[in-house]
C-alpha cells in the first residue's frame, strides 16, 4: 500500500470505538522469535488515556515520506514501510495472543519490560501502537524521586509501586504497514540499528568500494557505532555511486573546481583524512547539490531529484 494510502486508512481507523488490550514487552532468549508479551488489565479511565493518546498522535500525522534510512521526521509528519520488513510480525505474533491467557500476575512481571503495545481492535482490523519505554522505568522507588499524587487539593506520597507511561506512541500498525513517528525508539525497538551494522561490514568487504580507498581505516573509525553515520553508510551502499566509474571520475573533477578538498593517490583512489572525511560520505551519497542560483554548494540530509 502506498504511503498516502497507508496514512489515509491510520486517520480514518476509528479509536474511540475499538476494543483495547494492553501488553507489556520484553526480549526473548527464544530461538522462535526475539520478544514476549503479557497483557495488563486496563481500567476504564486507563483505556480513554491510551485512546486520547492515540488519537491526538494521529492526528499530527499530516505529511507522510517513504522510510529513507536518512530521512527527518518533523512534528506532522511520519515514515511508511511495510512491516515484514522488520522484526514487527514477531512482535505482532505475542500481543496476538488470547490477553486472558498471558496476564501479568505480579508487579514484579513488569521489571525489565522495554515496551508496550496498546492493541485496537476494530471489525476486521488491528492497530497496534508502539511505545518504548525509557532506560530508566523501573517499577520500584526511585533513589533520587519521590513519587507524588494530588489528593483532594493535596499533595500525597504515592504508593513505592509506581510507574509511568509517555503521551506518545513511537509508530504505528495496521494491516501490515508501519507508520513511524520516532525513528530512534523505533529502530531500537525492531532492532535496525543491527541492520545498518551488517550492511557496513557488507560494504567493508565489497571489492569494488574498498578499491575506491588508499585505506578504509579513518573512514571506518569515523563511523564507528554512530547510528547517523552507520545509516548514511547503508544509503552508499544502497545507492552505489561508488561502483560507477563515470561517477568516480566526475568526483574527481568537480573536486578539483569547486575545492573540495578530497585528496587522490597517483592512482586516482580517495585518500581519507580527518578534515576530508565527513565531504567523502557526503559525495557518495551525492547529499553534495550546487545552486545555480548562488554558485554556493550544500551538504543536505536527503535529496531527491526533481521532477522534469
Amino acid at each position: 500500500m502506498p504511503a498516502e494510502e497507508a496514512l489515509n486508512a491510520l486517520r480514518q481507523f476509528d479509536v474511540e470505538a475499538a476494543t483495547l488490550s494492553v501488553w507489556t514487552l520484553k526480549k526473548s532468549q527464544s530461538r522462535t522469535g526475539r520478544f514476549k508479551a503479557q497483557s495488563v488489565v486496563a481500567t476504564p479511565e486507563l483505556i480513554e488515556e491510551f485512546k486520547d493518546i492515540a488519537s491526538a498522535r494521529i492526528d499530527r500525522c499530516a505529511e507522510v515520506d517513504d522510510y529513507d534510512l536518512i530521512t527527518q521526521i518533523n512534528e506532522s509528519s511520519c515514515l511508511f514501510l511495510e512491516a515484514d520488513e522488520t522484526l514487527f510480525p514477531q512482535m505482532q505474533d505475542v500481543v496476538d495472543q488470547p490477553p486472558e491467557e498471558h496476564l501479568i500476575e505480579d508487579f514484579s512481571d513488569l521489571q525489565g519490560s522495554l515496551g508496550y503495545v496498546a492493541r485496537f481492535t476494530h471489525g476486521n482490523d488491528v492497530l497496534y501502537c508502539v511505545c518504548k519505554l525509557p532506560g530508566d522505568w523501573q517499577v520500584k522507588k526511585r533513589k533520587h524521586r519521590i513519587n507524588l499524587v494530588l489528593r483532594e487539593n493535596r499533595l500525597d506520597l504515592a504508593d513505592d509501586e509506581t510507574f509511568t507511561i509517555s503521551k506518545t506512541f513511537d509508530f504505528f500498525v495496521l494491516n501490515g504497514d508501519i507508520l513511524v513517528v520516532n525513528r530512534a525508539n523505533f529502530e531500537s525497538l525492531l532492532e535496525y540499528k543491527q541492520t545498518y551494522i551488517s550492511s557496513f561490514a557488507q560494504l567493508q568487504a565489497d571489492a569494488t568500494f574498498q578499491g575506491v580507498f588508499s585505506d578504509m581505516a579513518l573512514l571506518i573509525e569515523h563511523v564507528g557505532t554512530n547510528t547517523m553515520h552507520l545509516r548514511r553508510m547503508a544509503v552508499v551502499q544502497e545507492r552505489a555511486y561508488y561502483s560507477d566509474a563515470n561517477f568516480m571520475a566526475k568526483l574527481q573533477a568537480v573536486n578539483l573546481a569547486r575545492n573540495w578538498k578530497i585528496d587522490f593517490d597517483a592512482n586516482g583512489k580517495i585518500v581519507p583524512s580527518p578534515e576530508s572525511v565527513r565531504t567523502i560520505i557526503q559525495v557518495l551519497l551525492n547529499h553534495r547539490p550546487h545552486s545555480e542560483m548562488t554558485g554556493d554548494d550544500f551538504d543536505v540530509p536527503s535529496a531527491s531529484p526533481v521532477a522534469r
